[in-house]
């Protein structure tokens, strides 16, 4: 583990025997794929980060376990979902609490990011079968009033360390993290960064994660975009 994560934690975290190989392949974007790769780089936990063109990922499509993109491997067993991917990297890095309100605490802030935000709020509004004008009146909607509703809950959320769970970071974090720098970077028409910067506490937590050696070091690397704040 890096010197800074010791330096983050600090409550008792659970942890998992290292795999001699282990890689994670997904696309050249963050997606569900970089709470798992953040945990790994944060842990200082070797891996092989496979990124996958559409072309390629066509061609090997019928290969695949579920048939979809991100999958991680570890010493021959595979896992195919997400949540179960950053999970199993979590505890490999020391990003997992032993504590088991803690770890409820880790899921309910991974299921509003996952679940109450991305799938309920946001997919909506990237359906294909939108008209533009259906499209631009959901996204307006979403950066009024559901982004903010939601936003400001999970923002209740946080500790007083500005971290979500606990005196330190834990795998929720990363869940958030990645959901912000989405939002942040504008990636969604219609919906300005300012969704996120409206709420000073979440605006604080994503330049507390992008000053952690480790996290700044991964994104000069592969997130080139990053940081937005």
């Amino acid at each position: 583990m890096r010197t800074v994560a010791l330096l983050v934690l600090a409550c008792p975290l659970a942890s998992a025997a290292r795999p001699s190989k282990l890689s994670i392949k997904y696309f050249d974007i963050q997606g569900p794929a970089e709470p798992s790769r953040l945990a790994l780089a944060i842990g200082g936990v070797p891996f092989e980060d496979v990124r996958v063109t559409f072309d390629e990922f066509k061609a090997m499509k019928s290969s695949l376990p579920s048939g979809q993109l991100p999958l991680l491997e570890a010493d021959g067993e595979v896992l195919t979902q997400s949540m179960a991917m950053a999970n199993y990297c979590a505890k490999l890095a020391g990003l997992w609490p032993e504590d088991a309100l803690a770890q409820a605490r880790c899921d309910q802030v991974i299921q509003i990011v996952l679940q109450d935000i991305r799938e309920r709020a946001i997919a909506p509004t990237m359906s294909r079968e939108l008209t533009d004008e259906d499209k631009a009146a959901k996204r307006q909607q979403l950066a009024e009033t559901t982004l903010p509703e939601k936003l400001a809950y999970l923002e209740s959320l946080m500790a007083p360390s500005g971290f979500f769970v606990g005196a330190g970071m834990t795998v929720a974090d990363l869940h958030v993290y990645v959901l912000l720098n989405w939002l942040g970077m504008e990636t969604l028409d219609g919906v300005p960064k300012t969704v996120v910067t409206q709420h000073e506490k979440l605006a604080a937590f994503v330049r507390r994660m992008d000053a952690v050696p480790a996290v700044a070091e991964w994104n000069a690397a592969k997130n080139p975009k990053l940081p937005w704040l």
